[in-house]
């Protein structure tokens, strides 16, 4: 079934956007933050009693496996109404990171050799062969296993007398999406919203720890607005925005390493376009890639370095250049990337709350 990812269709697509917007805007926005801070609160302090190291108690850790696990429980909580229990565990439960990173690897195929998509299509409509290769709710491992998490939360949640509408999975169904529809939408948010964060967080927390003048700066930064007093206990999105390097650091983090590799595939309209001067023909499947974009000269003569004082210009028009090439990367317009502000917010907090732990 077609997905807000997947789905050609314009009108289509718009009415399906319409109707997941409820979930990502607004007020559904601000209840998500406590429920973040709860779990981002949780996962420090295990860490703190588990992996803090001591003076000649090294403990290895490995951060970001472990940042991997919260951001699997948060999306899985925002969504279904219950983590997934990684951070718990310590452990890839039912293997989903695994699979997520098995799928991305396809991905990465299928967005440049489209031709496969259509073979595995048909593929998908032999019988007996069709059943065997494509995914299923009551498989043990792979999607299938992601697709029967998302099954029985909504079985669960319609079997209740009233609709509870905390989370994604109640808003989509009192929008009136389609139980079919919501299966695939669900499974397409705990996807994305999982890794591509991960991802974020893990790299732009490596190029900071690898750079000692910008580690330092930023440190100065957190320090001071911990000892002022003018950030909660965890921080709040408003608070961190306040920061100016340390949004520097998010926005640089994602230009320098966008979470996503491979081409973002769209269709050119019937009347065709003019790309760099170059007529393309309407029904042309094109893509660009997001590595691609963010080495743009908007950014000066150095996009390959990872600094970020390029965000702290006093150049207005600049500064919106390279905001509005920067943000390509979550995808333009109608198939503009839904989870964006839930990802900022995440990212805001995890990397400031990566210090020293609170007394």
């Amino acid at each position: 079934m077609p997905n807000i990812v997947s789905e050609k269709d314009v009108k289509k697509h718009a009415r399906l956007r319409s109707k997941l917007a409820a979930g990502f805007t607004g007020e559904s926005i601000t209840a998500m933050e406590p429920i973040i801070d709860s779990l981002l609160l949780d996962w420090i302090h295990r860490v703190d009693r588990q992996w803090a190291s001591g003076y000649g108690d090294t403990k290895p850790f490995d951060i970001g496996k472990s940042l991997q696990y919260l951001t699997v429980d948060i999306i899985t909580k925002l969504c279904l109404g219950k983590a997934l229990g990684c951070v718990e565990s310590n452990s890839d439960k039912y293997d989903f990171c695994r699979t997520v990173h098995q799928g991305n690897k396809l991905c990465q195929h299928l967005s440049v050799l489209l031709e496969l998509n259509r073979i595995f299509y048909y593929l998908t409509k032999i019988p007996y062969l069709g059943s065997y290769i494509t995914p299923g709710p009551s498989d043990k491992s792979g999607v299938g296993r992601i697709m029967g998490i998302v099954r029985d939360a909504k079985i669960k949640r319609l079997s209740r007398e009233s609709l509870d509408t905390s989370d994604m999975l109640g808003l989509l169904i009192a929008k009136g999406v389609p139980l079919q529809q919501l299966d695939a939408e669900l499974v397409i948010a705990l996807v994305a919203g999982s890794d591509t964060t991960s991802t974020s967080v893990q790299s732009t927390l490596l190029a900071i720890i690898l750079n000692p003048r910008v580690y330092r700066i930023l440190k100065s930064e957190i320090q001071l607005a911990v000892q002022e007093n003018i950030v909660s206990y965890p921080v709040q999105e408003a608070e961190a925005k306040r920061l100016p390097y340390l949004q520097a650091c998010v926005l640089e983090g994602l230009r320098k390493f966008p979470p996503l590799s491979q081409l973002r595939e769209r269709l050119v309209p019937p009347e065709g376009d003019f790309i760099l001067g170059h007529r393309i023909p309407g029904g042309t499947f094109i893509g660009f890639n997001s590595w691609g974009t963010q080495i743009n000269d908007v950014f000066g003569d150095d996009p390959q370095a990872f600094r970020p004082e390029r965000w702290l210009t006093s150049d207005k028009d600049r500064l919106k250049s390279m905001r509005q090439t920067q943000e390509l990367i979550f995808g333009h317009g109608s198939t503009k990337c839904l989870g964006m502000p839930m990802a900022m917010m995440e990212l805001n907090k995890m990397i400031f709350e990566v210090r020293a732990p609170q007394p």
